[in-house]
């Protein structure tokens, strides 16, 4: 199962193509939760749990369309959005054309979005569960949601939702980091004989569980991002070389993140001190990466 992050990450942009790009522009937990707990292998409780976390976190805003009512045997229902200043102005000129659409269709006259629900939303227990109401909600919600972006815009930046998402998650994230230090503890333990290392070890292909317990739950840019922030590359490298890390892909994240750390030395002190460790660490994956190529070519041309 991913990692709870790297999901709610997925979901986030799952919403906001649905505002940007699809017919509706705004999803609902009637219509798309089922859809995203078969796409993302997560049950609704879960994705709910995610929902929740994403709107803590100020990646999305929740809109409460339809208010629960038990007598009725009315489930409540809640719409997604974005957070992000242009999606949330293109959605509130969508949502009053609608409203003002919906009001002429029932009541066969012409208002504006803001008579309409400066009339209506105080009887708003009235239309509830009607497409009316939802409208209503949707609108009065919009506008309220473009007024705290604004005036909290600190709290809406790429920088400040990160921080807060990985401080709802932290609990995982300390799980993340346990196994990936129980993984390379023992990998590393000098104590050990030679021969008691492959005894372990057994064919070239098997792989330690505390990493396959790892990669159950999280990706594996996820673990390599908690070695490089540790500043673990004789770890990274103990993964090349045992067969843990054998994808293409990986070998190349490995090579394009330390590229990218190589040009903040200048910026980060403590990162010079492993100049010399993160140098051979690229031009040990960037081998890598040739003999992989190499292989896949010669298999091509045979």
């Amino acid at each position: 199962m991913a990692g709870s992050i790297k999901v709610c990450l997925e979901l986030a942009d799952m919403i906001r193509k649905e505002n940007l790009e699809s017919r509706e522009k705004i999803p609902t937990s009637d219509s798309h939760l089922r859809i995203w707990s078969s796409q993302l292998s997560r049950t609704e409780e879960d994705l709910r749990k995610l929902l929740t976390a994403l709107r803590d976190s100020h990646y999305i805003f929740i809109v409460s369309v339809v208010a629960p009512d038990p007598n009725l045997f009315v489930y409540g229902e809640d719409a997604y959005v974005f957070a992000e200043p242009f999606i949330l102005n293109e959605l509130k000129k969508h949502s009053e054309d609608s409203l003002e659409k919906l009001y002429e269709a029932s009541n066969y006259k012409r208002k504006s979005a803001f008579q309409i629900t400066r009339e209506l939303f105080p009887k708003i227990k009235e239309f509830n569960n009607t497409p009316l109401g939802r409208s209503i909600n949707v609108s009065v919600m919009l506008e309220e949601f473009q007024r705290m972006l604004t005036a909290q815009s600190y709290e809406y930046t790429d920088q400040w939702r990160r921080n807060k998402l990985q401080e709802i998650f932290k609990d995982e994230i300390n799980a993340a980091e346990e196994l990936a230090n129980a993984s390379s503890v023992r990998d590393l333990d000098p104590t050990k004989r030679a021969v008691d290392q492959l005894k372990e070890q057994g064919p070239k292909e098997k792989i330690d569980q505390n990493w396959v317990k790892a990669k159950e739950n999280f990706s594996t840019e996820f673990l390599l991002r908690v070695h490089f922030r540790k500043y673990e590359f004789d770890v990274v490298k103990k993964l090349i070389q045992t067969g843990k890390l054998k994808e293409e892909k990986d070998i190349k994240y490995v090579r394009d993140t330390l590229q990218l750390m190589e040009n903040r030395l200048e910026q980060d002190n403590l990162l010079k001190r492993y100049a010399t460790e993160m140098i051979e660490l690229r031009r040990y994956a960037q081998a890598k990466l040739n003999l992989l190529r190499q292989s896949v070519g010669s298999k091509q041309e045979s």
